[in-house]
């Protein structure tokens, strides 16, 4: 898959492409991750990586699927080296998946799925540090953030990405 050519989405920063990394897991409501895991491709994060989001729903998708959706909200984290790391969190579009037809905010969720959906990024955020002692009780949420400024998460990482390859064309030229 050529990743140049996915766009960060239809109508960006409400309408935006999730290139799935990893897929849902265990059964709506029951322990695993309460959605698909992925980055919006065109998107630069200060920290150099894609926007990663995670698509709540009920319905695993395969790795490498592009996931229509909108942003709901984000996730502050801050971990061991003090550094906060925000995440999106987005909600697939109505025609993909009907029963989420209707939320625009992270506050519509219900609370056990948040709190799933804290527990995934803590764990994400743990991988990170692999073998150190300690780290995951060194990664903490910091706050929650509504969509508002999930959208303008999107438009800012999608700014960053265009000044990125505009200096790359001029470095080449």
């Amino acid at each position: 898959m050529d990743l140049s050519k996915i766009p960060a989405g239809r109508a960006p920063p409400w309408d935006i492409t999730v290139v799935v990394e990893i897929p849902m897991q265990g059964d709506a409501g029951a322990p695993g991750h309460p959605g698909n895991y992925g980055f919006v491709p065109k998107t630069l994060m200060p920290d150099g990586e894609p926007c990663q989001a995670l698509v709540v729903g009920s319905v695993s998708v395969l790795p490498g699927a592009l996931l229509r959706s909108r942003p709901i909200g984000v996730l502050g984290l801050i971990g061991k080296d003090g550094v906060e790391a925000t995440r999106l969190l987005a909600g697939p579009r109505e025609r993909l998946h009907p029963f989420f037809a209707h939320t625009t905010s992270y506050r519509s969720l219900p609370s056990p799925l948040l709190d799933q959906v804290v527990d995934f990024f803590v764990n994400v955020e743990d991988a990170g540090c692999v073998g150190e002692a300690g780290c995951r009780r060194s990664i903490r949420v910091t706050r929650w953030g509504d969509a508002e400024e999930a959208a303008q998460l999107v438009l800012e990482a999608m700014e960053r990405h265009r000044y990125e390859q505009r200096g790359r064309t001029d470095r080449a030229g």
